[in-house]
């Protein structure tokens, strides 16, 4: 058994591995009106020094980066010049939401061995949109971190290495389900965790965070240590099995009289709430979800992205087929 794990290595070639660091992440609103904490860039530039090390030790040569202006990686190529290559690639503006699209849609042809994304959920969901056939390995260093891992920037790169050095990739990823957004019948954009309909009329800083505000909630993905809205989902489905299925909540007061569910919820980090359900159910891929506010803005994990208004329709459906993400303890066992 061993022995057939190690024949799946490759010995001779090395592939590229992508890295996206945003480095507006951990920075939003969310660290005034919430106690979520501010991520660095000096942080996350500790961390990806640390993601190189464990590239090298895997035998990888070559990392190709997303540019921004506090030029993230320069710590990292400094300490390992000679090491290992890194492409900074050339995008039209910087430390814009359009930076990671380009990158994105670059490091997709480029066909790399994974894409390592140092962000939280919004970062991850707009990386992910277009790197449909690279898998990706997410670390946390956003608000809302339920999509991305929590895990070591040393580990991540040993991870990503050696995922990228085996010619046998298919059972060392899992295929993530997602929720399409579609607006008057047209696709729009995806969650990877949660969609949210509000009555909030404007994007505006986008990071949405009073219950109040909130109408419905789609979950596509549930974890017990989560935190963000999609903790409403646990504490009710009371599981983090979701196969196939999603979780839909309104929270709005129901026209017939019936009593809500209450329960409470971590919705943002050191905020607990008391929060009452009118009604909730599990949903199927087949299904095809009509959100009930009538005008608002719809928010994709955490983030109001898209406004609609009365005369628009809207609605939400599983999708089977997101992104390709690394099972880290399965290729640590390699």
């Amino acid at each position: 058994m061993i022995q057939n794990q190690l024949d799946n290595i490759v010995s001779e070639s090395h592939s590229s591995i992508g890295i996206i660091a945003n480095p507006n992440s951990g920075k939003d609103i969310r660290r005034l009106v919430a106690s979520a904490s501010v991520v660095s860039n000096q942080t996350k530039a500790n961390e990806i020094v640390k993601l190189y090390s464990g590239l090298i030790s895997e035998g990888i040569q070559k990392v190709i980066v997303m540019p921004d202006f506090s030029d993230i990686t320069r710590k990292a190529r400094e300490k390992f010049d000679g090491q290992i290559q890194t492409e900074i690639l050339k995008t039209s503006v910087l430390d814009h939401e359009e930076t990671t699209v380009q990158s994105a849609i670059e490091m997709e042809k480029r066909k790399l061995g994974c894409v390592v994304i140092f962000g939280g959920d919004g970062t991850c969901r707009l990386a992910a949109r277009f790197l449909k056939n690279t898998p990706i390995l997410p670390v946390s260093t956003g608000t809302n971190n339920l999509f991305p891992m929590q895990i070591e920037g040393t580990v991540a790169g040993i991870a990503a290495g050696r995922f990228s050095n085996l010619n046998d990739k298919k059972d060392f990823y899992i295929t993530e389900q997602i929720l399409d957004v579609f607006l008057n019948d047209k696709y729009c954009d995806s969650a990877l965790v949660d969609v949210i309909s509000s009555d909030i009329p404007y994007v505006g800083s986008k990071a949405i965070w009073d219950i109040k505000n909130i109408h419905e909630i789609f979950i596509s993905k549930l974890r017990s240590t989560g935190i963000g809205f999609s903790s409403i989902g646990f504490r009710l489905h009371n599981s983090e099995d979701l196969n196939n299925q999603g979780v839909y909540i309104n929270l709005q007061k129901s026209l017939i009289n019936k009593k809500p569910t209450k329960i409470t919820a971590p919705i943002a980090p050191g905020k607990i709430e008391e929060i009452s359900v009118s009604t909730w159910k599990l949903f199927n891929l087949s299904d095809s979800n009509a959100v009930k506010l009538k005008k608002g803005t719809i928010a994709l994990d955490g983030e109001r992205s898209i406004e609609f208004g009365s005369s628009d329709r809207v609605s939400v459906k599983l999708n089977s087929e997101g992104p390709k993400s690394l099972l880290v303890e399965k290729i640590l066992s390699i």
